[in-house]
């Protein structure tokens, strides 16, 4: 455990001191919506309202997580005397999870106060942001991993990336809509059920595919 959280410090230490791939997230992020804003002049429909939401938050997970692995290629022979791939993966995860969750927030407060605020049960709202941003996160951190043992990093994530994320994106936009559509936990309860078993079987995939991929 000692190990994973060391790997999770180190990517926080290495994104902190490269601030521009963070700024440049934040700047996507921000004239993102506000060109949605611009666009739409903050009057939008509960459905125009949520895919939009999902739209800016997908791509912009896209650019946040696609470097996890990208900047690991100096350190991955030192990597194999101190982890485990195992642990290697799993502080990934971690991270990627967590980056991603702080630019959701960051996201949705800035889209609310700009395109309006239909969300009505908070709780639920997030329970499902949450789980997505968890799909997200290991979705693009698999392919990452996969990607950046090729050349061509940037086809190869939007081609293997693009059939993974489908069904976490679905259920995600389906999900939220009904919420915004005052739906209770139990109306939904299944769709979130079937989306965290989406999310453990990207997770659980992504463990078994990372020792290979990390050793070849």
């Amino acid at each position: 455990m000692q190990r994973i959280i060391s790997l999770i410090h180190k990517d926080f230490i290495v994104d902190w001191r490269q601030q521009n791939p963070i700024s440049g997230i934040l700047l996507y992020l921000a004239s993102t919506i506000f060109a949605t804003y611009m666009a739409f002049k903050g009057f939008v429909s509960v459905e125009v309202w949520n895919a939009l939401f999902w739209i800016i938050l997908l791509f912009t997970s896209i650019n946040a997580i696609s470097k996890s692995f990208i900047q690991e290629e100096r350190r991955t022979h030192y990597y194999f005397y101190l982890c485990r791939p195992s642990e290697i993966i799993l502080g990934k995860l971690i991270y990627s999870f967590l980056y991603l969750l702080c630019i959701s927030v960051i996201s949705l407060l800035i889209y609310v106060v700009l395109m309006g605020n239909p969300i009505i049960n908070y709780p639920l709202f997030i329970l499902n942001l949450v789980l997505g941003c968890i799909g997200l996160s290991s979705a693009f951190t698999m392919v990452s991993s996969i990607a950046f043992r090729t050349s061509n990093r940037s086809i190869m994530m939007a081609v293997l990336g693009f059939p993974v994320i489908i069904p976490v994106l679905i259920l995600s936009i389906n999900n939220s809509f009904k919420i915004l559509d005052s739906y209770v936990f139990t109306q939904i309860q299944g769709n979130i059920i079937t989306l965290f078993s989406v999310d453990v079987i990207i997770i659980a995939l992504t463990f078994v595919l990372f020792p290979f991929t990390w050793k070849s």
